[in-house]
């Protein structure tokens, strides 16, 4: 397995470097790898002095292991992942599953280091967002019920800049149309701005509507929040465990793993539980395969109404109604 130590930035002296240890070399805004599938997919565009993006599209030949290791810490990562095939996030030596079908959207301060490992044949399609802590200051300060927290939010003492999290149905969706675009393209430059400025306004309204917790977060604890949430989707068929089987299983207090839990996901552990049950319920309910009972039984709701009213309370149609919307 080839291992890759690298860094991000919003300043751009980490590509050549990047690019080297791939065997690869820069042209233009592009990494080219020669022995990659869809060389020339690994694009890097700085928008302006505060955000650069990096988009990779490409289809590994090899199994390679990314170390992140940041030399700069002025900066928070925002990547949407939408991978595909064997990929895992690896983090205090503990794996879990990343990409379009587990955690497809992670934040975290330029402080933390982790692991990204993916297996040949893994297609990878992922918007990296670097953006420097000043201007991401400056955008929660706009939100009226953070202004009060702001500054604790930025303060490495007080408070650790961490969350893994599932993207939304519109940060899916401008994703998977800049990808129908042309990296040679004339205006692919103007789709990819477009397209950083749409996830990062989603990504802001998320924030509007979820609680901020201010609180330093340890490696050990992080792992065993994000095993949590593994476990959760494991068993996403089943009923919701229980708070006090969650938190023992993470070796926390009831009132530790509920802080935590919400810190790192924005959500409680049932509304988590809850959200990505109706998710996987939605997904089998577009194969159009299966009635609402069918689905109601494979993801153990009450009956086949309660999954109509959650539903409905998710998504803002009935399932029937939003079947006729695709």
């Amino acid at each position: 397995m080839k291992e890759v130590v690298h860094q991000y930035g919003v300043e751009l002296d980490w590509v050549a470097d990047l690019a080297a240890q791939l065997d690869g070399y820069v042209e233009g805004n592009c990494i080219r790898i020669p022995d990659e599938v869809r060389p020339g997919n690994r694009y890097i565009l700085p928008i302006n002095e505060d955000l650069t993006a990096f988009i990779i599209d490409v289809t590994y030949r090899r199994d390679v292991i990314f170390k992140l290791r940041n030399t700069r810490t002025d900066f928070v990562g925002l990547y949407f992942n939408l991978t595909e095939g064997e990929s895992i996030h690896i983090m205090d030596k503990v794996s879990r599953t990343a990409g379009r079908w587990g955690y497809n959207l992670a934040i975290f301060d330029a402080e933390m280091n982790g692991d990204f490992q993916v297996k040949s044949g893994c297609t990878s399609y992922m918007i990296a967002i670097f953006i420097k802590k000043t201007a991401l200051k400056q955008y929660i300060s706009n939100i009226p019920q953070h202004q009060q927290i702001v500054e604790s939010i930025f303060n490495p003492k007080l408070n650790t800049i961490v969350r893994f999290d599932r993207m939304s149905n519109q940060a899916w969706w401008l994703m998977n149309e800049l990808q129908k675009a042309s990296p040679e393209g004339p205006l692919y430059d103007v789709f990819v701005t477009g397209t950083v400025y749409g996830l990062i306004g989603d990504y802001m309204d998320q924030l509007i509507n979820q609680e901020i917790i201010i609180g330093q977060v340890i490696a050990e604890d992080l792992v065993n929040i994000v095993n949590s949430q593994a476990f959760l989707i494991e068993n996403i068929e089943n009923s919701f465990p229980g708070i006090a089987d969650l938190a023992a299983r993470a070796m926390m207090s009831e009132t530790k793993y509920k802080k935590l839990f919400k810190k790192i996901t924005g959500v409680s552990p049932n509304s988590f539980f809850l959200s990505n049950k109706l998710s996987f319920a939605k997904e089998m309910l577009e194969t159009g395969q299966y009635t609402i009972s069918e689905i109601s039984d494979q993801y153990n709701f009450f009956s086949p109404s309660h999954l109509i009213e959650q539903f409905k309370t998710a998504y803002g149609v009935p399932p029937k109604e939003y079947l006729t919307r695709l």
